[in-house]
């Protein structure tokens, strides 16, 4: 997200003779220009080669805005696959604001301990589905894509590419840092958690997974340790897991015992207590 903006400024310093504006231009003038990049933008729709790649989210977007393309729709298409077969992976190992909201824990980790209380408000996951629902139906009234503008996919994607190419983040920042304090102070990764559109649509798609932790009971000791690190609520100690598993193995990786495994059902039998 950051290379991608980059090599453009280096692109448009060099066809501008050096003209061009932005507080990276000095550190860019002088490097060798390796043409126009083959990508552009991310993570929302990201061009790559000619191929137009899109959130199932903003798919969405444009079939409310009453915009219809093959196109646009083959775009979404790689990304529900891999949905529907890994789960709700995409928010635990590739949306940018994971780093948020793991700065966000640290932040709450240390508050508490200089004794500064903070608070763990839960909202309805299900929440996410009018905050959708409300956001399609402002897509279609006025015709524009109005997700990507609480989409911090979205929003994180827009402000690193002003940063780079002209120098400010512009207002993508504030919504960012109010949502930084609303998981430090008043719900931990709440947004993500209950309000998020596209955390609701990877949540509908993510129902069919075959890919599930699973706990082999025999060797769970009940710590709680494996609960206590999930940021949506999940109990994989009592195994009770939903769609809203976002499969990044955090609890895997904490269990002391080994009693927790990404599995895949129904690929081949696996030695109890083994981790994936």
């Amino acid at each position: 997200m950051l290379l991608v903006p980059l090599l453009h400024l280096i692109q448009n310093v060099a066809d501008s003779a050096g003209v061009t504006t932005s507080p990276w231009t000095g550190w860019v003038r002088g490097l060798p220009s390796l043409g126009r990049p083959a990508a552009s933008g991310a993570p929302w729709s990201v061009g790559l080669y000619g191929l137009e790649l899109l959130d199932p989210l903003a798919t969405l977007g444009l079939l409310a805005a009453r915009s219809f393309s093959w196109s646009w729709l083959l775009g979404a298409v790689p990304a529900v696959v891999l949905v529907v077969f890994l789960g709700r992976y995409f928010c635990g190992w590739i949306c940018p604001y994971a780093l948020v909201v793991g700065a966000s824990n640290a932040a709450r980790s240390l508050l508490a301990k200089l004794g500064v209380r903070t608070y763990d408000l839960k909202v309805p996951p299900a929440t996410a589905y009018g905050v959708l629902l409300i956001l399609l139906l402002a897509t279609a009234v006025t015709g524009q894509q109005v997700a990507s503008l609480f989409y911090p996919p979205a929003v994180i994607g827009r402000a690193l590419g002003k940063v780079i190419l002209f120098g400010s983040a512009g207002a993508g920042a504030v919504f960012i840092g109010a949502l930084f304090l609303f998981d430090t102070f008043v719900s931990r990764a709440g947004f993500c958690r209950s309000f998020c559109p596209g955390g609701a649509v990877f949540r509908l798609l993510s129902i069919p997974s075959p890919v599930k932790v699973v706990r082999h009971a025999p060797a769970c000791t009940n710590c709680g340790a494996c609960d206590v690190v999930c940021n949506f609520a999940q109990s994989p100690m009592t195994d009770r897991l939903d769609q809203d598993c976002e499969r990044c193995g955090k609890c895997v990786a904490v269990c002391p015992t080994d009693a927790l495994g990404l599995v895949l059902i129904g690929g081949g039998k696996k030695s109890p207590g083994a981790r994936t």
